[in-house]
């Protein structure tokens, strides 16, 4: 429903529901936006978690990527709280008001570009493959009971670049349509699907975006619900819908093209500042060059303080494979399947390689190396030891989930 003259009044309900609402909507996106200047309410956040709730811990209050931390939880708490008390005061001061229908059009309206942002942002992201990349060298060795559930869902998600474009495409087709009165409904039909793929994501795989997406779903929902009765009429109840009546929000010549201004600098906010955002973090986190010794390698031979150590399942101490994916650091894998990260640097002037524990950067140790034919030789002091290890470079191409590939014939399901 959009601003309109009609004077219909409202049942107590609905008036109620809308409030409720409207409420929520605005401590919920005026929250979000406080968030990203620093959030400045968090000795609050921090004195409801120990007061009222009787967190006994202190709430961490930094970003790390998750979104369902104890904070935002204790944040979505006061905002709740806040929504009911704000509805009542609002309900008992505003009782004899008959409707809100203008207010409802402005409401709409935020929800609209909230949505519209948000989408873009997750839309933009997904054909810069920012969101789901393509599964690297340890997830690709990495056996599937070791895998969180997320890392499960990232890694289908990120294997075809394909279905994550396709995925990007109806997220922003969904945005850009909200964007514009008329095509409003359409845009939150699509985007109310494209959401709900996205939060049964989130919950069935443990994804920790699931209050952000979340109300993101229910956005969509409320939008939906506002030219709601047009659907049901035609999709339900078999009753011709006549078109809507876009009704024009300002009268005077002055307060219209202040609106029209208004709306292209919107717009080109939030289809513009998404890309920004994307090619800055693709400048920050892109694809980075190759190491000079990228790859897979396969312990073929381990000599320490010249004694051959047989690969025993149950040594804790030798290498089973060296993985180099990113510069500057690596992953030992041990016989008995340990994972030990260590910084690396790398001079293939000199042909050595200085490895060090994260934790303890002043012990140094430096190997020498030689590269032919597939096989790495390191020789050097590791630890307390002198070793000479050789390994062979595994081609990651010869692993099935990436050799596989596409075909349009298949005479028997290949599932493995």
């Amino acid at each position: 429903m959009e601003a309109t003259a009609e004077t219909l009044p409202w049942s107590n309900l609905k008036k109620i529901a809308f409030r409720f609402a409207a409420t929520y909507f605005i401590i919920y996106m005026g929250a979000s936006a406080s968030e990203m200047v620093g959030a400045p309410f968090e000795p609050v956040v921090q004195w409801v978690g120990k007061s009222i709730l009787h967190m006994s811990t202190p709430i961490d209050a930094k970003q790390n990527g998750s979104g369902d931390t104890s904070y935002y939880y204790v944040v979505q708490f006061i905002s709740m709280v806040l929504t009911v008390v704000a509805s009542i005061v609002w309900t008992i001061a505003d009782r004899r008001r008959t409707s809100y229908h203008r207010m409802l059009y402005w409401i709409t309206a935020m929800v609209r570009y909230y949505l519209a942002f948000f989408l873009l942002v997750y839309g933009y992201s997904k054909f810069s493959g920012g969101q789901f990349s393509t599964p690297g060298l340890a997830r690709l060795i990495q056996p599937y009971g070791e895998s969180s559930p997320m890392g499960l869902a990232w890694t289908f998600l990120g294997f075809s670049p394909a279905f994550g474009v396709f995925m990007g495409v109806f997220e922003s087709l969904g945005g850009v349509l909200m964007l514009f009165r008329r095509t409003t409904l359409l845009g939150a039909c699509i985007a109310t699907t494209v959401t709900t793929n996205i939060v049964l994501i989130n919950f069935c795989y443990d994804v920790p975006v699931k209050l952000f997406s979340s109300h993101l779903l229910l956005m969509c929902i409320f939008v939906i619900a506002v030219g709601g009765k047009r659907l049901l009429d035609f999709f339900l109840f078999n009753k011709p819908v006549p078109p809507e009546v876009l009704s024009p929000v300002f009268h005077s010549r002055k307060w219209k093209i202040t609106r029209i201004v208004v709306k292209i600098f919107f717009i080109l906010f939030v289809t513009v500042f998404p890309i920004v955002l994307i090619i800055n973090e693709n400048a920050e986190y892109g694809d980075e060059a190759k190491p000079a010794l990228y790859g897979i390698y396969a312990v073929q031979e381990f000599i320490r303080n010249n004694d051959t150590i047989p690969p025993l399942t149950t040594d804790s101490t030798r290498w089973d494979k060296l993985l180099i994916e990113y510069e500057g650091s690596a992953v030992l894998y041990t016989m008995t399947g340990q994972k030990k990260f260590v910084a690396l640097e790398t001079d293939t002037a000199l042909k050595i390689l200085t490895m060090y524990s994260y934790n303890d950067t002043a012990h140094k140790y430096t190997l020498s190396y030689t590269f032919a034919d597939s096989t790495l030789m390191v020789n050097g002091l590791w630890k307390q030891d002198t070793v000479s290890i050789r390994m062979h470079l595994y081609d990651e191409k010869k692993l099935l989930l990436v050799n596989r590939g596409f075909h349009w014939i298949n005479e028997y399901p290949f599932n493995r």
